[in-house]
């Protein structure tokens, strides 16, 4: 479980490759969590400018931390429909920009291999552990 958050850091300037929606959606969960604990956190400090001040830097943090390892991710989850990681700038469009990269990272990928690489979802056989 811990994996599905070290990953992604890890591969922060990797842009190359496929991602799986699990590896996605468990490396949104992993900020969707981080975000409620700090912002619940941040509940316990009075109203005024230390709290709006705490609220900029927590966020600060959050897309010094989440934000390059998102893009890479959302790239190798476009890659995995065999489409170019450019389009997610088509999430700039109004309206429909949202709901197409929501699908996006939603839908299953292009079964097989295609010209980002092998399958992630493949299951591959090693006949090396039935010697």
């Amino acid at each position: 479980m811990f994996d599905s958050l070290v990953l992604p850091l890890r591969r922060t300037f990797d842009f190359r490759g496929r991602a799986t929606r699990s590896e996605y959606w468990s490396f949104i969960l992993w900020q969707i969590g981080w975000l409620a604990a700090s912002l619940n956190l941040l509940t316990l400090v009075p109203d005024g400018p230390l709290r709006e001040n705490l609220l900029l830097a927590e966020f600060g943090l959050y897309l010094l931390v989440f934000g390059l390892p998102t893009l890479a991710m959302q790239v190798r989850r476009v890659h995995d429909h065999d489409t170019s990681g450019w389009t997610l700038l088509v999430g700039f469009l109004p309206y429909v920009g949202v709901g197409w990269l929501l699908w996006m990272m939603l839908a299953g990928g292009s079964p097989g291999p295609n010209r980002y690489g092998e399958d992630p979802r493949a299951v591959t056989f090693d006949p090396a552990l039935f010697e």
